[in-house]
């Protein structure tokens, strides 16, 4: 295994290795800019881990830097995705392997991943402590089946009448501030440079793909909330399925707007073109709600932290922490 820092990612020479199956070179200008762009980037830290076997690349794992707020303080930890492995290596646990690597960085102590398949949590959990997160889907629906939305049509109409949203291409100030301005221990830190970055890079590398910011306002212009979604196009056994994430939202008073609200207030800036909305929950009480509203209960997401020197002895509750779809690198690759 083979780590590749920042510094080397900037000057984009990869000559000594053999990529004859281009495994480093597929999508790499996509992340290269997302990596470097990255407001926690810092040039000395690991970038990829490369799976290689006598010169020849077959395996790739990026990785990206991120920071955790654990109660009053804030942390440098990693976190990763994009895992390439060639398809005549599959099967030799050079996934694995490389993952195993990535965790044992020496230059941080913890190390964070996001939203794994079934079959990856089964290996990972073996070794890391995993966050089972509830997970919602909202079918959007047209023509005369909209009779189904009647309680989202409801509350909407009520929402718009307090409230006005606005999709903006700059994040303003208060928005960072804003989801900094939470109780839970454990968080990662969203400031509104994060927010931009996130809102300005992607690496999927289609077309169809993007990410929205959207900001709520009060009758007298004031700030309440916003939220961010992701729209990804998605094709499955030749069916082409456009898909929304209510990815990351945060409100000044939970009381007067609710997750809940920035959801429904999330569904109607969605293009037609959409057929489902996915989210997470916040707590029981949120998917009870979102249900009542028509979400439809869907098993749950894996988070997973390594706390390599045992540092956090209740970094395994989900109530300790606070929790969006667009954690990790969720926002970039998913």
């Amino acid at each position: 295994m083979i780590k590749i820092s920042f510094d080397e990612l900037r000057q984009n020479d990869f000559s000594r290795f053999s990529d004859a199956e281009g495994i480093l070179s597929s999508g790499l200008e996509l992340y290269r800019k997302a990596q470097l762009d990255n407001p926690y980037t810092d040039d000395t830290s690991t970038a990829y881990v490369l799976a290689v076997v006598d010169d020849l690349i077959v395996g790739r794992h990026m990785m990206l830097n991120t920071k955790l707020k654990v109660g009053d303080e804030i942390i440098d930890i990693k976190t990763g995705g994009g895992i390439l492995i060639s398809s005549k290596s599959r099967g030799m646990g050079i996934g694995s392997r490389m993952m195993d690597e990535a965790m044992e960085l020496e230059e941080s102590d913890l190390y964070y991943g996001a939203l794994y398949t079934r079959a990856a949590y089964d290996i990972i959990r073996k070794k890391d402590t995993m966050l089972e997160i509830p997970h919602y889907v909202k079918f959007i629906h047209k023509g005369i089946k909209c009779i189904l939305d009647l309680p989202v049509i409801i509350r909407s109409a009520i929402l718009k009448r307090r409230f006005t949203v606005e999709r903006l291409t700059t994040v303003p100030q208060w928005a960072g501030e804003m989801a900094m301005n939470d109780k839970h221990k454990y968080m990662e830190v969203h400031t509104t440079e994060w927010l931009q970055w996130t809102l300005d890079n992607m690496a999927t590398g289609i077309p169809t793909d993007f990410n929205q910011f959207h900001a709520v306002y009060d009758k007298n212009h004031e700030p309440v909330g916003f939220f961010m979604t992701i729209v990804r196009t998605v094709t499955k056994n030749g069916e082409t399925i456009n898909l929304a994430y209510f990815a990351e939202w945060a409100t000044s008073d939970t009381s007067r707007l609710d997750e809940v609200d920035l959801n429904i207030l999330a569904i109607e800036t969605v293009s037609s073109a959409v057929d489902r909305l996915w989210t997470i929950a916040d707590n029981a009480s949120t998917g009870k709600a979102l249900q009542r509203h028509g979400y439809k209960r869907r098993g749950w997401l894996a988070m997973s932290i390594r706390d390599k020197k045992h540092q956090y002895r209740d970094i395994g509750d989900v109530s300790q922490w606070r929790l969006r779809y667009g954690c990790c690198n969720t926002m970039l690759v998913g």
